[in-house]
């Protein structure tokens, strides 16, 4: 029987795979900046989304808020606040669900884009508060595939589409011209 982390990771595959080919890894400090605003883009859009959810009053897990580290990296680089665009969220414990599932899923990655702002002189105490703070726990992650284990197989689509939705702002906002290099 397939669970539904299997099916969600089927289901986002492809845009995942996108996601982290535009993403990459930080070779130097532009490549970091444009991580930094893309990711400002598309955090800060999803994250209120999250937060403002009705299903956030009820669901047992409550999405970290990792915007402030963010906005000090960005200000640690002499970055102003990139425009980022809204972010629609169906008001749907799937959905719910299904976009925190990309969010938090992110911790994983983070864990490997950690090491590699290291060598470009960024730390915890400097320019890689939200990396490290990301990737510091996967306590988070873990609350959100129990609470997905939760969900009746007939809202999995639902939480599908959130989640491909979450990639697809992702990728829009990695890919915006207004990002510009350090």
């Amino acid at each position: 029987m397939i669970e539904i982390r299997s099916f969600l990771r089927d289901e986002t595959n492809e845009l995942h795979r996108e996601l982290d080919a535009i993403v990459g890894v930080f070779s130097n400090r532009a490549e970091y900046v444009r991580f930094l605003q893309g990711t400002f883009r598309h955090r800060a859009p999803v994250e209120a989304a999250l937060l403002n959810a009705d299903a956030a009053r009820i669901a047992s897990w409550q999405p970290r808020q990792l915007l402030p580290e963010l906005e000090t990296d960005l200000a640690d680089l002499a970055l102003p606040l990139p425009a980022a665009e809204p972010f629609h969220l169906s008001n749907d414990m799937a959905s719910y669900l299904g976009a925190a599932y990309v969010l938090e899923g992110s911790a994983l990655g983070a864990r490997v884009l950690v090491k590699g702002v290291d060598a470009l002189g960024f730390g915890s105490e400097c320019g890689a508060r939200y990396l490290s703070a990301q990737a510091g726990s996967l306590e988070s992650w873990r609350a959100i595939l129990v609470a997905l284990d939760g969900l009746d197989r007939l809202a999995w689509e639902a939480a599908a589409r959130a989640a491909r939705a979450v990639f697809l702002h992702a990728i829009q906002a990695f890919t915006s011209e207004e990002l510009s290099p350090a």
